[in-house]
């Protein structure tokens, strides 16, 4: 499933751009995940459950309660058993607004201070999961404008190219961030889908 889901930046924000793909490369970027994602599968960190769309857009305060369980939850029907910096990513690398570096970096603290986790694998799954999931709202944002007509969602691709660039500095990500600059060159990344 992380693997269909990152193809949907060359399936659809290249030709999009003008910039589609042949099978040859197109399978070159099928070949760099798999090399990439053992830092999630293999990390040895237990599924827990994720939500995989969870941001503050999901989320909702309930009168009446204190703590957690004031707050709730929209939009949970792609919930499966998956990583646990998923969630945590997804929130904290929002692809409709930018959250400072501080409050990332203290929430992200604070959880690995309340779970336990060991900080340098779970530190390269956030990474990769990041990317995987940057390049999926790549190209499902490019998708609802095209497919969909809702051009609305077209103003947060710059936002979720500098956090996937960002993933990709990553040394776990280097042979997604090679085919990415062998592929997709910055000229291409900053043009907006037609």
């Amino acid at each position: 499933r992380l693997l269909a889901e990152a193809a949907l930046l060359p399936d659809w924000f290249l030709p999009a751009v003008g910039a589609g793909l042949t099978e040859a490369t197109r399978a070159g970027w099928e070949e760099a995940w798999p090399q990439v994602l053992p830092a999630v599968l293999d990390s040895g960190q237990p599924p827990v459950l994720v939500l995989r769309d969870y941001h503050v857009d999901n989320l909702m305060l309930l009168g009446g309660r204190s703590g957690t369980a004031a707050c709730g939850l929209l939009d949970f029907q792609d919930a499966l058993a998956g990583h646990p910096a998923y969630d945590l990513m997804s929130l904290l690398e929002d692809a409709r607004r930018n959250v400072g570096p501080a409050l990332a970096s203290a929430m992200t603290t604070r959880y690995l201070t309340a779970t336990g986790s060991d900080p340098g694998p779970f530190y390269t799954a956030w990474a990769v999961l990041a990317a995987q999931r940057h390049a999926k709202v790549i190209g499902i944002f490019t998708r609802l404008f095209r497919r969909d007509g809702k051009p609305r969602y077209l103003v947060h691709l710059p936002h979720v190219w500098r956090l996937f660039h960002q993933a990709l500095r990553d040394p776990a990500l280097a042979p997604v961030a090679a085919w990415m600059d062998r592929h997709v060159p910055h000229e291409v990344r900053q043009r907006v889908p037609q």
